[in-house]
């Protein structure tokens, strides 16, 4: 359940955390101009299961979104649904990284918006109100955020001089027939090892819907995709000069909303380059077996779902995050899928587990909700 990769948006950060902190007063000023806080921040956010939160005073909580709108779309409320949303966990004492995913179909209950996928919470809210629905349903303290704009990872690519991927045939063909490379002349991918750009990169991380040897399908597909390219762009960021890895951190933060200062951003970057860890501790919540899938036909039309057991992975949290409890089987100990919170729907199984899906699969769009 817990994996050890050097792997994610936040490994990127470390790196050029390490090389600013030899020569951090040379950049001082570019950083000052490249980073500006937004007015709202998550310190300020009224949280009503407040009480209930599981924190730790050595701990930081960083909670990073993945938005076609990105900074811009922040700012004037127009947010769009978030397409990727992780939680950065550092520990100061234990001198460890952490980066949790949430994967964004799970059914939850959103603050004065009711019953609906996590992802629908940062475009009914922005980021206040995604850390409220993560807040309510998984009881976790988070202290800052950053939303950044998708087409941030694009320029870094190019920037870089492409990455190396290795696509499967179905995927390949999907990619060239659909708008998932939005670029029409980059729609020329094939089956196998292959140099993409950032266009072709960027398509190749959204796809859902076809089916993977590796990744499996749906979100399962679609978050592998992203693990792959984030591993295959700091894999080649290792390749870079240091300096113009520097160059190309700084520009990006044009394409990041933030509620941390220039002040914050420097303070964190050294504290983290100072623990010298190059691990990062990776964790994707729903954890396995504590879930099921299921398509919502009624309103909210909500679609495919996941249904999850909360207590499992509120557990699985806390001690991931924060080191509280003991490690475990909190699926097992917890009830497992069968204890998942399915809001009285009766339940169609088919316990379909091919094509890399876990859990016990059921259709619920011909049922009533009856509670």
């Amino acid at each position: 359940m817990f994996t050890k990769k050097f792997t994610a948006i936040f490994s990127i950060f470390l790196i050029v955390a390490i090389v600013l902190g030899a020569g951090l007063g040379y950049y001082d000023a570019r950083l000052e101009a490249a980073v500006t806080p937004k007015s709202h921040s998550l310190s300020k956010v009224k949280i009503s299961n407040e009480k209930d939160l599981s924190f730790n005073k050595d701990v930081i909580n960083i909670l990073l979104v993945g938005s076609d709108n990105g900074a811009q779309g922040s700012e004037k409320g127009d947010h769009g649904r978030s397409d990727s949303m992780m939680v950065a966990t550092i520990n100061f004492k234990t001198k460890e990284l952490k980066l949790t995913s949430f994967l964004r179909d799970m059914y939850v209950e959103i603050p004065g918006h009711g019953r609906n996928k996590l992802n629908a919470a940062y475009a009914f809210g922005g980021e206040e109100l995604l850390y409220q629905t993560i807040a309510k349903n998984f009881n976790i303290k988070i202290d800052k955020f950053c939303v950044v704009d998708l087409s941030a990872f694009e320029k870094v690519i190019n920037r870089i001089g492409g990455i190396e991927m290795t696509l499967e045939k179905e995927e390949a063909d999907y990619l060239n027939s659909t708008n998932y490379i939005s670029k029409k002349k980059y729609r020329t991918v094939k089956a196998g090892k292959q140099i993409l750009n950032g266009n072709q990169a960027l398509g190749y991380a959204r796809v859902r819907h076809v089916y993977s040897k590796k990744y499996g399908i749906e979100e399962f597909g679609r978050t592998g995709r992203q693990r792959a390219v984030m591993q295959a762009t700091f894999n080649k960021m290792l390749q870079q000069n240091p300096l113009d890895v520097i160059d190309i951190a700084i520009d990006a933060m044009s394409d990041v909303s933030t509620d941390m200062d220039a002040t914050y951003v420097k303070k964190l970057i050294l504290s983290v380059a100072k623990m010298g860890t190059t691990e990062i501790d990776q964790l994707r919540i729903p954890i396995e077996n504590t879930y099921k899938t299921a398509v919502v036909g009624h309103y909210p039309p909500c679609g495919y779902v996941f249904f999850v057991n909360f207590k499992a992975n509120q557990e699985a949290l806390k001690y991931f995050m924060f080191n509280q409890g003991k490690r475990q089987d909190f699926a097992k100990n917890y009830g497992g899928a069968d204890a998942a919170q399915t809001y009285g729907y009766q339940s169609k199984y088919d316990y379909n587990r091919s094509k890399g899906d876990s859990g016990n699969i059921f259709n619920t769009s011909n049922t009533i909700e009856g509670e």
